[in-house]
């Protein structure tokens, strides 16, 4: 705690970064207006960055790494990458099951993954783990590797990868989930394959987390009590998410500019699928399962490591 000037204390900030057509701005929103952050001890700061790629960095990667922000969330192949190139990030909590989709336009010959050879396929970049994921389905289920007998395009950014898509630039799109609903809700697109489902194909059934509250081992080893109020208040939050419609209603209005009713719902009801509040070893195991069939599967060609690297979770902070 810090003391303010009228000599009362102010509770701890945790900045957290995240990119503005990310769903992590919903709860957010619905943390800070039920004062859930400071019920539970810490004030959450958010600051919003780009929707870019440099290098092998996503922008919220940057910020992290450099010090500006305190919290993240990411995949966990991405986390062990980052630590095995001597970055000591560790995930402490997991934020659910967000992973994309293939859109095609509705015209499209393309059915499934099985029709992919030969098409250009337009990725956010070629190390997302979405990328990663449809690589091993199509190795497991047809034989065959899209990056081998496909033209990737790779975008650097979401935005850009839809305009691609709406230029006819590339046949198919792997884009994020939230994205998808308004693409398909023109009418000029329609999804033919779900990340999720291809994990399910993969062999493993369980609900697995894929992206993951993140922070820096450092940070993590010195703020152990505001990590377990952030779990508290986002567990609340989530909850809260999950089983009150009108919250929805001032997301959709402040948060999404006045998004269609209709994909409002589609979102809503797809991100309390997607949202996961459980994190213990059952959990983790879920997960080193899922990267030792990606592994089996591809190697450690396809995954960027050949192990998740001792530290990657931290299951210390869950009360």
């Amino acid at each position: 705690m810090m003391v303010v000037k009228d000599g009362t204390t102010a509770p701890p900030v945790l900045r957290a970064a995240f990119e503005p057509t990310g769903s992590p701005r919903w709860f957010v929103y619905a943390m800070k207006k039920l004062g859930l952050d400071t019920k539970h001890g810490f004030d959450l700061q958010i600051t919003l960055v780009r929707d870019q790629i440099t290098g092998v960095f996503q922008s919220f990667e940057v910020a992290l790494k450099e010090g500006t922000v305190d919290l993240i969330d990411i995949d966990w192949i991405a986390i062990g990458r980052h630590r095995a190139n001597g970055l000591p990030l560790t995930a402490f909590f997991p934020y659910g099951r967000i992973a994309g989709g293939l859109v095609v336009p509705s015209d499209s010959s393309i059915s499934g993954l099985q029709d992919l050879r030969g098409k250009r396929v337009g990725v956010v970049r070629l190390r997302d783990k979405n990328w990663i994921i449809l690589r091993a389905a199509c190795m497991k289920r047809y034989g065959f590797d899209p990056q081998q007998e496909a033209t990737v395009v790779e975008a650097l950014s979401k935005g850009t990868l839809t305009e691609l898509l709406q230029g006819g630039q590339v046949d198919a799109a792997l884009q994020w989930w939230q994205l998808i609903p308004p693409l398909v809700a023109t009418g000029a697109y329609r999804r033919v394959a779900d990340v999720l489902d291809l994990i399910a194909d993969l062999g493993i059934t369980a609900p697995v987390p894929i992206t993951l509250f993140t922070v820096s081992e450092e940070f993590a080893k010195h703020n152990g009590e505001l990590l377990r109020g952030f779990v508290r208040a986002f567990c609340e939050t989530a909850e809260y998410l999950k089983q009150n419609d009108q919250i929805w209603v001032e997301v959709g209005e402040q948060v999404m500019g006045g998004i269609d009713p209709r994909i409002l719902t589609i979102l809503r009801d797809s991100w309390r699928q997607r949202v996961m509040t459980a994190w213990d070893d059952a959990t983790i195991l879920q997960i080193e399962r899922l990267f030792g069939e990606l592994l089996k599967v591809g190697g450690g060609t396809l995954l960027g490591i050949d192990r998740l690297p001792p530290g990657t979770f931290a299951a210390e902070f869950v009360e």
